[in-house]
C-alpha cells in the first residue's frame, strides 16, 4: 500500500509539471574561493591587470580561470545568469581608472580565458576612483536559451573569470563582495523532443 501511495504522489507531482517548468541552481562562487582571490591590496605602477580568481598563483598573469564542473544542470541548460560585486578603494594619492569584465569560456580553455579566443566577455563595466574613494563595481549579464554563448556550458562545465585592469599610479584595494550564477533548465525538454 505504501508503494502505490508513493508512486500515486509522484505522478501528482509529475502532472503539476510540465514543459514550461523550469528549475534553476543559485551558485555562490565566493564560497568556492581561496581567500587571496577575494581581497587584496595592490601597487598600481601606471597600469596593470589582475585576474581573478586566480589559477596560477599569479595575480597578474592570465590563466584558465575557475572551472565550474560539479553542478547539476548543465546539460542543455536554458538560462544563464551572472552578478558580481568588487568594491574598490583607492588607498594611494592618485586618480586610478578600473575597467572590469567578466570572462566566460569552454572547459577547454584551461590556458588563457582572457584572451578572445574560445571566450567571452559578457559583462563590462568602468568607473574612476579618487584618491582615498570607495566604490562597489557591478557586472551583471544573462544569457537565454539562443544565444550562441550558451553553447560554451556544457556537461563538461565552463570556465569564468575577472579581468580588472588598473590605470594610474596609487594603490588600491579590492574585495570581492559577491560573485554568484544562476543556472536555468526545463527538465522536461529532455524527454520531450
Amino acid at each position: 500500500m505504501k508503494r502505490w501511495i508513493a508512486l500515486a504522489t509522484l505522478l501528482v507531482a509529475l502532472s503539476a509539471c510540465s514543459g514550461r517548468t523550469v528549475v534553476t541552481a543559485d551558485v555562490d562562487v565566493l564560497s568556492f574561493l581561496d581567500e587571496v582571490d577575494l581581497s587584496q591590496e595592490v601597487t598600481v605602477p601606471g597600469s596593470i591587470e589582475v585576474y581573478l580568481p586566480d589559477a596560477d598563483d599569479n595575480l597578474f598573469t592570465p590563466d584558465g580561470g575557475y572551472l565550474v564542473d560539479s553542478v547539476p544542470l548543465l546539460d542543455q541548460l536554458t538560462g544563464f545568469g551572472v552578478r558580481v560585486e568588487i568594491e574598490l578603494e583607492n588607498t594611494g594619492s592618485d586618480t586610478l581608472d578600473i575597467a572590469a569584465s567578466f570572462r566566460l569560456a569552454p572547459a577547454s580553455d584551461s590556458a588563457n580565458i582572457y584572451d578572445g579566443n574560445n571566450d567571452v566577455a559578457l559583462a563590462e563595466a568602468t568607473a574612476s576612483l579618487a584618491p582615498g574613494a570607495t566604490q562597489t563595481v557591478v557586472l551583471e549579464a544573462s544569457l537565454a536559451q539562443g544565444d550562441p554563448n550558451l553553447d560554451s556550458i556544457t556537461s563538461d562545465g565552463f570556465r569564468i573569470g575577472l579581468d580588472v585592469g588598473i590605470t594610474g599610479s596609487s594603490t588600491v584595494r579590492y574585495r570581492l563582495t559577491g560573485f554568484a550564477l544562476t543556472l536555468s533548465q526545463r527538465p522536461f525538454d529532455l524527454i520531450v523532443p
